[in-house]
């Protein structure tokens, strides 16, 4: 297992001690973890290994709850048809809201990341985030709550509709239980903490597993009991997520309940973040469109659809993992300048050309900029560790295709379509897992607006060319459009990397 602890990149060159009145540091009863350990950057091979000890317990996590929501759709799925559309109406609606709001809170990431052994910096940055998880969570209830409304609107049939019970509103209340959840474990991410995230999504999937079949099938709650475990192990996730991130860190001591909200720093975050979650939603909006594209050309290719989307999904979370993991890298490194005391959140380096220069990596004395030098480094690196493990699992998959397809149906004909196109899947998977990491370090750079117009060319473009592809040349043609699209990204993502980092450099 790679060094746990904090990495140093081109900021830590700078006694921070200095900075503070009489030179002192204050003490903290954090582990030791978060403290710089080195002066200089790690060879290219140590920051490979390092990111990879912070990448395995995120994807752990991630294969955790993919198990997790799995356990429950099958569960679900032995209650009753009409009790699974109505899950699946409602899941519909809470995963893009779910998604938009972890998207809205990695726009603190940057700013914890660059402050990681401040805690009085720190502190300010967590209580804006958690009155940005309290609004945003606010608002992705009320969308989830909205549901039956919307069944009924859409002309839903009435058994799925008799079907909800109190599951919607459950749900609500469990989105913004997860909201707060989502922020502390960005939060912990941000400072290099992946093993207690992990911990966090462990405990989630162990108490869901559990909780879920008691009350579904034992006591016989049928969906509302679905509804109730969600919303417990919600809770009881969030209240570990913030123990350890109250005690587990720097953080320790400081006080860090929600307070009177500092808008403007709320919005400081927001403005990074937001794109974020709005990147999200058009992606899987899009995603869902085509779903429904495929659906109207057939069964067998519906089938087949829903399996190569499960296995991009399986794949693709090496590079989910190691994108969220290399951020703190990228953002320590763009700092390159400690702010003055009460900037920790990064205010002034978004309003002033002098200060974004100065967030942006080049440092006093320093014209080249070799904070950004950094940047790249740890963006290759990261990128040298997520592809070789996709690819390996493409090939995995090509070379164990009967069984790998087997888990999932037992169709001949569904099993040889998915067998066909495993090239374009691998294209697709590939490619996104390449966009990913710019797009990361998009985030790192607090740059995230360039991400989002890039998504919304290439994937409103793909949305575009759904119907009229799917009808046209099949469920093939619909994914090396899809295909096509992850390229756009590529070029995209990349290309906004490059020439931010390029100029500031």
């Amino acid at each position: 297992m790679a060094d746990d602890r904090a990495p140093n990149t081109a900021d830590h060159v700078h006694d921070r001690a200095a900075e503070r009145p009489g030179g002192h540091t204050p003490v903290s009863s954090a582990p030791a973890a978060d403290a710089p350990d080195e002066e200089t950057p790690p060879p290219f091979t140590r920051l490979i290994g390092i990111i990879a000890g912070k990448s395995f317990p995120l994807y752990l996590s991630m294969v955790a709850t993919v198990f997790g929501t799995m356990v429950t759709a099958g569960v679900l799925g032995h209650t009753g048809t009409a009790v699974l559309a109505a899950y699946s109406m409602t899941i519909a609606l809470y995963n893009p809201a779910s998604m938009a709001v972890q998207g809205a809170l990695r726009g603190s990431m940057p700013f914890v990341a660059e402050n990681a052994e401040d805690p009085a910096e720190l502190a300010p940055t967590v209580r804006n985030s958690l009155w940005l998880a309290l609004c945003t969570g606010l608002l992705g209830g009320a969308a989830v709550a909205s549901v039956p409304l919307i069944a009924r609107l859409i002309g839903v049939p009435s058994e799925t509709v008799g079907s909800f019970g109190l599951f919607p509103y459950l749900m609500a209340l469990a989105l913004l239980t997860h909201s707060f959840q989502a922020c502390a474990t960005t939060l912990l991410i941000g400072l290099g903490r992946s093993r207690q995230a992990m911990a966090v999504g462990l405990v989630g999937t162990a108490q869901s597993v559990v909780l879920v079949p008691a009350l579904v099938l034992v006591l016989g709650l049928d969906i509302t009991g679905a509804g109730l475990a969600m919303l417990l192990t919600g809770l009881v996730v969030t209240a570990v997520a913030h123990t350890l991130l109250r005690r587990g860190t720097v953080l320790a001591g400081q006080n860090l309940g929600l307070g009177r909200p500092d808008w403007s720093g709320v919005r400081h975050i927001a403005r990074v973040g937001l794109p974020m979650g709005a990147t999200m939603l058009i992606k899987f909006g899009v995603l869902g469109l085509l779903a429904m594209a495929v659906a109207r050309v057939g069964t067998t290719e519906a089938a087949a659809h829903q399996i190569m989307v499960t296995l991009v999904t399986f794949v693709f979370l090496p590079a989910t993992a190691t994108g969220q993991a290399t951020v703190p890298f990228m953002a320590r490194a763009a700092r390159g300048t400690p702010h003055p005391r009460g900037r920790g959140q990064g205010r002034s380096d978004d309003t002033s050309g002098e200060n974004r220069t100065r967030a942006a990596g080049t440092r006093e004395g320093d014209p080249a900029g070799s904070g950004f030098v950094e940047v790249r480094r740890a963006l290759l690196a990261g990128l040298s560790l997520a592809l070789p493990v996709i690819v390996l699992s493409m090939l995995l998959v090509r070379v164990a295709a009967g069984p790998v397809i087997g888990v999932f149906t037992p169709d001949p004909e569904v099993s040889a379509l998915v067998t066909a196109l495993i090239p374009v899947v691998f294209v697709v998977v590939l490619a996104d897992g390449v966009q990913a990491m710019p797009g990361m370090g998009l985030l790192a750079l607090k740059r995230t607006t360039p991400t989002l117009y890039t998504f919304a060319v290439c994937f409103g473009l793909l949305a575009l060319a759904a119907f009229p592809v799917a009808s046209a040349g099949g469920l093939a043609w619909l994914w090396w459009a899809y295909a096509l699209a992850n390229l756009g990204l590529v070029v995209g993502q990349g290309g906004g990397f490059l020439r931010l980092t390029r100029a500031r450099a």
